[in-house]
């Protein structure tokens, strides 16, 4: 018998996994950040009040059977925020509070306490170095692969819109002293003709260098929008050799030599490329060290021997470079603005703080996707107070889905 209930619970999990497999969104659905229906479910969230997120589960719902238990959450948070236990004085703080009202104010002050301490700058280095899949000292006349996890980090740290990682002019090539336990202001030297936060970034360039760009488009997309390609849907797909059209672009709109983009003989390599190699050029001119070039220096895989690639290798003639279809960029500044003003870009950054809020694991990778009803409200707050995402996470952490247990 206890052989056979294992076999189901294995055979339910298959299931769960295979559903989850389906998704190409942040938040599990696709559609979802455009407007998609959403299942329904257990519960309603409602908005976020003086920064906690409400929740009402169903009386029927194992959830309504939670309590509150702010010294366990006030173990949990720390353990995120700062890597260690919290001290004796914390936790007497919140554990000889008499009412749950008092508990809370207590176990938010910790959280405020957390959230200023050096530790979760560090923390935040630590975070964002694995989430961008980087992390490395400059040697050997390579650069430093740290400067964009720790630019990213200082962002969140100091509370300053998420925009900036996208964006930002100057100072995008932070240092972290160790004995100081301070961010230390750093340019970028890698001779690009203008700074756009870590779009720009010599590390990233160097770290992802590789045959016409694309692990660098690869990067951004999967880090900063938590899809993998393809990234965009036409409202009504179009057959086409082997295969469904799904992309927006006109289908002729990629290159056809010395690669074809245009083959549907196996798989619609449009529907991923159409996007990509609208992308990839305003990458093109990073060389192997990160370094910017006045000439385009990835290559084209090529027989017998790769090429130097050209403009004519990505797009046909008249095509320029955009972010998405209807959403031209011009240049990599140009790139940083729209996709700061990309909602899918706010959705992922949010859906990121819940899985580590949650202990999640990674949103791409291990498909880890967080459903929109529960992003809805923290979305909603994170819009509101200028896209800080600190105050996003202390929202989370102050959630009833936190504190209670």
């Amino acid at each position: 018998m206890r052989s056979t209930s294992i076999l189901l619970t294995l055979l339910a999990t298959t299931a769960l996994g295979a559903t989850a497999c389906k998704s190409h969104s942040p938040t599990g659905l696709e559609g979802a950040s455009s407007g998609g229906d959403v299942p329904g479910g257990h519960g309603v969230l409602t908005p976020i009040d003086n920064g906690s997120a409400k929740f009402a589960p169903d009386t029927k719902d194992a959830l309504s059977q939670r309590t509150l238990d702010f010294n366990e959450a006030l173990r949990t948070a720390s353990l995120k925020l700062v890597r260690g236990l919290p001290t004796m004085t914390q936790i007497k703080h919140v554990a000889d509070a008499t009412t749950d009202a008092d508990k809370r104010a207590a176990y938010e002050a910790e959280l405020d306490a957390m959230l200023a301490d050096p530790r979760f700058q560090e923390r935040m280095i630590k975070w964002w170095q694995d989430v961008m899949r980087l992390g490395g000292d400059a040697q050997n006349g390579d650069p430093s692969r740290n400067t964009a996890p720790t630019f990213a980090a200082r962002v969140v740290a100091e509370g300053q819109p998420l925009s900036e990682l996208f964006t930002a002019p100057s100072n995008t090539c932070p240092t972290y002293d160790m004995g100081k336990r301070a961010f230390v202001d750093g340019d970028c030297k890698n001779g690009a003709p203008a700074v756009s936060g870590v779009l720009t970034d010599p590390g990233v360039m160097f770290q992802f260098y590789s045959d016409m760009a694309f692990r660098r488009v690869r990067w951004l997309q999967e880090v900063f929008v938590c899809t993998k390609f393809p990234a965009e849907y036409a409202k009504i797909p179009v057959k086409m050799g082997s295969g469904d059209y799904t992309s927006p672009w006109p289908f002729a709109s990629v290159s056809t030599m010395p690669i074809n983009f245009q083959d549907t003989s196996s798989v619609v390599c449009a529907n991923c490329h159409t996007t990509i190699n609208h992308l990839a050029p305003l990458f093109a001119n990073f060389d192997q060290k990160g370094q910017y070039q006045s000439s385009i220096q990835v290559m084209t895989p090529v027989a017998p021997k790769a090429l130097p690639t050209q403009m004519s290798d990505w797009l046909i003639a008249g095509e320029t470079t955009h972010w998405r279809d209807g959403q031209p960029a011009a240049d990599l500044v140009a790139l940083g603005q729209a996709v700061a003003a990309d909602p899918d870009v706010a959705d992922c950054a949010v859906a990121r703080m819940w899985n580590l809020a949650m202990s999640k694991e990674d949103i791409v990778s291990d498909l880890a996707t967080v459903p929109p009803t529960v992003l809805a409200p923290y979305l909603a707050d994170f819009q509101k107070n200028g896209q800080d995402l600190k105050k996003t996470l202390r929202a989370m952490l102050a959630s009833d889905d936190f504190v209670r247990f």
